[in-house]
């Protein structure tokens, strides 16, 4: 008999087709989820994928494996949650993952609102700084600025967020915009569309720090180590921070509020997607 710990990590391991976005997602050191894969495949007599010295290929019997393994967790996921359209009036327990700036700005302050309408609604806001990863299967409703591509998850766009570049006053005062020093995501982000609208708009110039936090990129913007690409309705409170006079149009992502096909359709669920909705802006973009 196998460890269901083993097979859910190696499912993560097959969707994201890589060992360390498999542990970002699941929170643990990427040896782990080397670990966890080896365990499984001693305990099923099979071999799951071919060990190269860069990376990991699923073998045609992983490709199985992980299939098979992707419904029984999309139907054990149905089960639990079953309960919830037959009495509404029952205490729903809802995740929801999002961007930590987004929850602390648009969602945190409107839950006395949700507990006022919904009181039979308790939420867990799980914090997803990895914007540009794929969306992690566990939380009931997902905020993402990037649209998921998995057959089984359904999206809706719920606003556009856009990005500039801030630096303090004193730093932006000192120097020209062809002078910027640049702070930037570190690598775990580098496909991400912010990071590639910093390579592209940075080109030749000084990269001072790399850092996967917005919070900590805004700190260090503070101190006038440079500048760095943070969400317009973050930056433009910000008493220290300017934002900087370029040439480059501002970054523009789309927000996505995404769920399971199979769950989107519950009351409690659509009483919650009703209300995130509700969280953000009507403007076109903010």
């Amino acid at each position: 008999m196998f460890d269901w710990e083993n097979l859910r990590h190696y499912v993560t391991f097959a969707r994201t087709q890589s060992l360390s976005s498999a542990a970002r997602e699941l929170g643990v050191e990427h040896a782990t989820v080397a670990r966890r894969i080896a365990a499984l495949e001693s305990s099923l007599n099979l071999k799951l994928v071919d060990r190269r010295k860069r990376n990991y290929e699923i073998t045609p019997f992983g490709h199985r494996i992980a299939e098979i393994a992707g419904r029984m967790q999309k139907d054990a996921k149905a089960i639990s949650k079953v309960a919830l359209s037959v009495q509404t009036e029952m205490v729903a327990d809802l995740a929801v993952s999002a961007p930590p700036l987004l929850t602390s700005e648009f969602i945190a302050p409107h839950l006395g609102r949700l507990r006022r309408e919904h009181p039979s609604i308790n939420v867990s806001l799980l914090m997803q700084d990895d914007i540009g990863t794929l969306c992690n299967p566990e939380p009931d409703l997902m905020i993402r600025l990037c649209r998921p591509t998995q057959m089984d998850l359904v999206a809706r766009k719920i606003g556009t967020v856009s990005f500039g570049l801030y630096g303090s006053h004193e730093y932006l005062a000192a120097h020209a915009s062809e002078a910027y020093e640049y702070i930037i995501y570190d690598d775990s982000m580098e496909h991400s569309r912010q990071q590639v609208w910093l390579r592209e708009v940075a080109a030749e110039r000084p990269v001072v720090l790399r850092a996967r936090s917005l919070e900590v990129q805004a700190s260090a913007a503070r101190a006038g180590i440079g500048v760095a690409l943070l969400p317009n309705f973050y930056g433009q409170k910000d008493p220290v921070l300017g934002k900087a006079r370029f040439h480059a149009p501002d970054l523009m992502i789309d927000i996505w509020l995404v769920v399971h096909e199979d769950l989107r359709k519950e009351a409690p669920i659509r009483s919650l997607m009703d209300f995130l909705v509700s969280c953000f802006p009507t403007e076109h973009y903010f």
